[in-house]
Parts: C-alpha cells; structure tokens; sequence
C-alpha cells in the first residue's frame, strides 16, 4: 500500500460523509489518510482526515505521484525581532534565509537567473508547489503568531510601488497578485476559487435540529421522572402518570353470539359494547312502547341528537345572545311516523338554542299521533315547516329522521304507498345534493345509499353501522333492566354521568 502515497486522489464516500479530494499521506488494509484535503469541495478544516476503507463508495486517481527531484521538507528558522512594526511573512524569511530554501531554488528547464528562480514561470508551466515548512521562532512569546499564514493580516503586505518586489517574492504587479502568489507558495494552489463559491446557509440551516437542542436544553435540569413524564404526553384526571400494565377491555353489555351483529364497539373509558343485529333492536323498540315508555325514549333520543348537532354546528362559540347574525341553520327531515317525532322534537329543541330551524314530513301524511303533536309544538316555536323540499332553506346541519325503528325489517315491511316512496326517494335525492352536517336518527343498519353522515345516534343498543354513517353515538334512554333480562342480555349501563355515549370500533382503538 505503500506504493500509492504521494498520490492525488479523489475519494467518494457517499452520503452523509461527502467527497474528499486530496494527496494519499498514509494507506494501509483499513484506512487511508489524505493531506490538503477538501470536502465537496471546500478546503477540510484539518492537516489530515483519515477514511476507512468501509465507507469509500469510488476512488479516483486524480494526478500520479511526482518524481522525488527536490528536498522533501524544510525548516525555516525565523527571528523574532524587538520592534513592534510590520511582522515578517514567509517569503521574506525564504528571502533572508536563502540556504534554508533549496526546495524553491530549483533551477527552471531554461536555466533563469537567480532572482527570479523562486517565482517566475514559464507560460506552460502550472502554479509552483512549495513543501511543508517548520517554523522555528528563536524566542517564546505568548503573543507571537505565526507570520504569513492564510487569514492573517499580515500575509497582504502594503504595496511597496513598483521597484520594490523585482528581487523577492513580491515581485511586479499590485497587492492583490502578490497576495495571491503568496498564498499559492505556501498553500501550494490557488485558494481564492474555493472562497469565491456562495456558502450554502439554507443547507447548513437544514441540518441544524433547533428544536432537539432547545428540548436537551430544556430538559437538561429537571429530574428524568419528571421528564420522562413530559415525554409521555398529557394525561387526564383518571390516568396514571406512573403507567402501568395495560388492562383488558371491560365488558359492559353481554350479548348472546347469535345476536351479536358484526362490531365491537367501546368507549372512552375501555368499557366494551357490542352491537346486535337489526332484528334484535326492532324487538326491543317494540318491547318499550309495550311498557308504554316508548314515547319518553324518543323524546331522550332527540335530546341527544340535538346535543350532538350542537357540537357539530360550533356549540357555545356561535350560539350566543351576541352573534345573531350568525345563527346556524337547521333541517330536519322527518318520516311520517313515531322516529319522525324525534327529528321534530330535536329541531325544536335547537330553536330553543337560538338555531333557525325548518322541518320537512317526506311521508304520504303524518301517521303517529306524536308526530303531529311535535309539529304543532315546533310551529309554535318558530319551527317553520315547510311543505315542500323546494321551499326548504339551505342547511348548515341536517337531521334525517326517516326510518321507522318499529318495523321489524325493512324488506318484510308491507309496501309503501306509491306517493310516500316517491316523496321518500325525493328527500334522500335533497340530502345527497345538501352540503350539510348530516345527522342520522336510528338510521337503518345498511344506511342510506349516497348519503355520508357527520354522525349517528342510536339508542338501547347499537348496530354494526357502515363507515358511511359517521361517528356512532350511544344515547341514554333509560331502559328498564327488565328489557335485557327477557333477552338473556346481561346489561350494565355504560353512560356514567353522560346523556349520549361516543362509540368507537374496536380494531380502530386498538
């Protein structure tokens, strides 16, 4: 290896290391060290940088090795003098000392004379390469420096006219040249190029984590509880800082598996519930209106869609005394039958909030008999109630309450008159085009083709809803126990101090 010392190469590590150009000083098996070296470009910090031999991607010979034909170092002894003037640079020294200069005596192809042998060159010829030069100082001084390096004010001698430099190394032309030439001898090639590039700030700047050194600073003096606590995140009232073993989901509700639908749903709290087949929850509507409680459940079911449609619309941030002229605007689209009286009682309950709300019957004609009293109630809260979908205004929520949870199923429901399917079909074309929040009220299991729902509130227990329905809200009705007992459903209430219960899929909270 140790052929290639003395040879200009260029080494290509790739990323994050970069390209090094520079003369091989040392090489063996497992790493090589380069002189003089420059990284992508720009002239290394250091003497030396050592490579290993893992990291090199490509390695170019840039220039072979020059033939040994002057003195491979030399020491330039220089004095210090007593006088506080102008500090001596290197070529001056080289001038005064000339028997410790061989290496720049070197005696050019045509035989020039001796005053200009250290700095004259034939037009063909490239910039002169000086070796590395010891600099011994004949006296220690804590404010010496060293004379005629690259950076100090002393390497750009003041221009002496134009017969001072016809004998030295400032010889002919201005400052700046000899500037130049200066550095060239004792850097051995030109460094101007490599500071004329624009320094890459943006770049640097990227690579620079500001926010990892402000968080290691912030956190440098606080205990590593404390800060092992604020890694974690925030934590509620009810949740342990300190951490624990995760524990298993709670079971709320017990179902039997032949009606359990095709979700689990959980809360919140990790309280799990499942969610029951349609044939399951038609039973259970009927079973309250037979305990003659199921007026009251629908009234529960639309408190709890109003509370969801208020969260929706921006809740205490828009409905206030002092921003009424933006009130939100509310539709509801109602079945003619006893669901129906939901959606009318919840878009009554929204005009109570200070909403402007608007109600559509999409049936033949109002059927149940809590239908019509809702309607006469909403009429006299400044409910409007609009006789056809054209004369609706546009909705900044829309609540649809268009099916009817006594059925048993909706495929042997007996049919629908021609007129109400009709009116039916035009109320679900209305909401498709509606560009509206959309709350569905006990909607059916399969949804609505082409309607996409903000959100769906059920009550008792929920279905398997598809995506398209939103987010499932649980409402609390208050079920008698009794109710689940004659099911075989082991029922424990999962609401805690809330009137309507967000639900979330189980894989997805996982």
């Amino acid at each position: 290896m140790s052929n290639w010392i003395g040879y200009a190469v260029s080494v290509n590590c790739g990323e994050p290391l970069g390209c090094y150009q520079g003369t091989i000083l040392e090489a063996d098996g497992t790493t090589i060290t380069l002189t003089k070296a420059f990284r992508n470009g720009f002239p290394y910090p250091k003497a030396q940088v050592t490579l290993n031999a893992a990291d090199i991607k490509d390695l170019k010979i840039i220039e072979a090795r020059p033939e040994p034909a002057e003195q491979t170092h030399s020491t330039v002894a220089v004095t210090k003098s007593h006088k506080k003037g102008q500090r001596a640079t290197v070529c001056e020294n080289l001038q005064a000392n000339p028997s410790s200069s061989g290496n720049q005596t070197t005696a050019t192809a045509s035989g020039s004379n001796n005053n200009k042998s250290g700095n004259s060159r034939t037009p063909n010829q490239g910039p002169a390469r000086s070796k590395p030069i010891d600099i011994q100082s004949t006296r220690s001084n804590k404010n010496n420096t060293h004379a005629g390096s690259y950076g100090n004010t002393g390497s750009t001698p003041k221009y002496r006219g134009a017969g001072g430099g016809s004998g030295g190394c400032g010889g002919g032309g201005g400052g700046h040249e000899k500037a130049r030439r200066r550095n060239e001898a004792c850097f051995g090639e030109a460094a101007d190029a490599a500071l004329a590039d624009d320094f890459d700030f943006e770049g640097n700047l990227a690579l620079f984590d500001k926010q990892a050194l402000w968080e290691q600073m912030r956190q440098s003096h606080r205990p590593d509880l404390v800060r092992q606590a604020d890694e974690l995140g925030k934590f509620r009232h009810d949740e342990n800082v300190l951490g624990g073993p995760a524990r298993a989901a709670r079971h709320a509700v017990r179902v039997p598996d032949a009606l359990r639908g095709e979700l689990d749903y959980v809360t919140d709290d990790g309280l799990l519930v499942p969610s029951v087949v349609p044939h399951l929850r038609y039973r259970l509507w009927d079973e309250l209106w037979r305990h003659e409680m199921g007026e009251s459940a629908l009234v529960l079911l639309a408190r709890a869609a109003a509370d969801v449609a208020l969260r929706l619309v921006g809740g205490g941030r828009r409905l206030e005394p002092r921003n009424a002229h933006q009130a939100p605007r509310v539709v509801a689209l109602l079945g003619g039958h006893a669901a129906g009286a939901a959606g009318a009682l919840a878009a009554r309950l929204l005009a109570a909030h200070g909403a402007r709300a608007a109600c559509h019957v999409a049936g033949a004609a109002p059927r149940a008999a809590a239908l019509r009293r809702e309607l006469a109630a909403a009429a006299l809260a400044g409910v409007e109630l609009a006789p056809s979908l054209d004369a609706l205004p546009s909705a900044d929520v829309l609540l649809l309450a268009l099916h009817d949870v006594r059925r048993a199923d909706a495929a042997a429901a007996p049919a629908a008159a021609a007129a109400a399917a009709e009116r039916h079909d035009a109320a679900l074309r209305w909401a498709r085009a509606a560009r509206a929040a959309v709350v569905a009220l006990e909607p059916p299991a399969a949804g609505w083709p082409g309607v996409s729902c903000r959100a769906a509130v059920l009550a008792l227990l929920p279905a398997a809803l598809p995506a398209a329905l939103g987010r499932v809200y649980l409402a609390n009705v208050a079920p008698p126990l009794v109710l689940f007992d004659d099911l075989h459903i082991t029922y424990r209430p999962p609401f805690g101090a809330a009137a309507v219960l967000a639900l979330h899929a189980a894989d997805d909270a996982d």
